[in-house]
């Protein structure tokens, strides 16, 4: 089978998925869950814990605020918040994110919002292993491939319209990397719907369009040009979702909203997530270990690195670098890379199937009621906890501030 990223006159690596039919149907024929599906559980619950962590990000208040803002009074054309630019036009840039967690926290409070991001986690952490494990076909390779991609986003996780964006940028690698599939086949309809939605939840949307151009470059590279065949169909939806995108409230504003905000560097030079990396804390080390692991597996594999491959990875590489804020998104755009590099000899994948399927038989059913048991668990915690962290918030000072008859006034 052809993948989404190499010439057609000389697919990657048809045995590799030949072996994982055969290997399929070998485990068809026991008793037992796939060792394949105990993997998405695994996958599912470690998404699951980490998303449904408690709310503190300073960042997700003022979008929840907003939401709640735009469901009492409509979508704001003026600046609602600041003293020195009240009443300046202004543009709320995650406008349709900022509105589901309104509906979230009126239907269920901050518990909801909570359970929509283990919900969000377990999402995201299931479709980068299954796209790891359509592309290098073999489960221990796709697993630590999806483990150390979802890890960079676990560790810049918060419950912000970003997180959303990651699932939407996941999905459109999707499109572009699985050609075979239900959105790969439909790509006319998926991608423009998939960046209308991000260009309506956060900013990285236009990360997205570098993507496919930094895509069909690769591939005319590869020599596939951009007029021809499955490149075409990917320019003619690019061509589409351009022009779908300016269908929002805010028209032309909204698109432009971040290289606006690029060009105002003196600003972000002081926000934490817009400066590079630290190397001393916890991101800057997975983003270490994460390169150096694209960095040696590239370098040992057995396969031809394409041209393609090459032109996506390394300016996301320098965008992780330049920013700490893309670390979240590195992950995703380079596995593809990673997991092509990766895929085993067809020989050696056939001869350790059987023996995985006979050891899944005896666990599988109480490994999917063990994971079903810690999401319910979590769950309901979530429901029984205060759903916000306050702890460094300035809720004191907030109060002294309620006391004083000051709150809603501008000082």
């Amino acid at each position: 089978m052809p993948t989404a990223t190499e010439p057609r006159v000389r697919p990657v690596a048809p045995a590799a998925v030949a072996g994982e039919s055969d290997a399929v149907a070998l485990e068809a024929r026991g008793s037992g869950p796939r060792l394949e599906m105990l993997y998405t559980l695994a996958l599912a619950v470690t998404g699951w814990v980490v998303g449904i962590a408690k709310l503190g990000d300073n960042s997700f208040f003022w979008h929840l605020r907003t939401g709640r803002l735009i469901l009492q009074q409509g979508i704001p054309h003026t600046d609602p918040y600041s003293f020195t630019a009240h009443g300046a036009p202004w543009v709320a840039q995650s406008w349709l994110a900022e509105v589901w967690y309104g509906l979230l926290d009126l239907i269920g409070g901050g518990a909801a919002i909570r359970l929509f991001g283990a919900v969000l986690g377990a999402t995201i952490a299931v479709v980068t292993f299954r796209l790891a494990l359509r592309i290098v076909g073999d489960r221990v390779r796709a697993l630590a491939l999806a483990m150390g991609a979802f890890a960079c986003l676990a560790v810049m996780w918060s419950p912000r319209p970003l997180v959303i964006a990651v699932l939407l940028f996941l999905a459109l690698v999707w499109i572009v990397e699985c050609p075979d599939t239900w959105l790969g086949r439909h790509e006319l309809v998926a991608v423009p719907v998939v960046l209308w939605i991000w260009a309506t939840v956060h900013g990285t949307f236009e990360l997205g369009l570098a993507y496919l151009a930094l895509h069909l470059v690769g591939r005319f590279a590869d020599g596939a040009p951009p007029w021809k065949g499955r490149e075409r169909r990917i320019v003619l939806a690019t061509a589409i979702a351009s022009v779908v995108v300016f269908a929002n409230p805010y028209g032309s504003a909204l698109i432009l909203f971040p290289v606006q905000l690029l060009s105002r560097g003196h600003i972000l030079s002081h926000v934490v997530e817009w400066k590079s990396p630290d190397f001393r804390t916890l991101p800057g080390q997975m983003l270490a270990l994460w390169l150096v692991a694209v960095l040696c597996v590239l370098a040992r594999t057995r396969h031809r690195v394409s041209r393609r491959d090459l032109v996506v990875t390394i300016p996301f590489v320098l965008l992780s670098l330049w920013a700490m804020r893309n670390i979240a998104l590195v992950g995703f755009a380079t596995l593809p890379v990673v997991a092509r590099a990766l895929v085993p000899a067809p020989s050696a994948r056939l001869s350790s199937q059987p023996d995985d399927a006979r050891s899944a038989r005896g666990l599988g059913v109480a490994f999917i009621a063990g994971v079903v048991a810690v999401m319910v668990v979590f769950a309901a915690q979530a429901f029984r906890e205060p759903a916000f962290a306050m702890s460094t918030q300035p809720v004191q000072a907030m109060q002294a501030v309620e006391q004083a008859g000051l709150l809603g006034h501008r000082v």
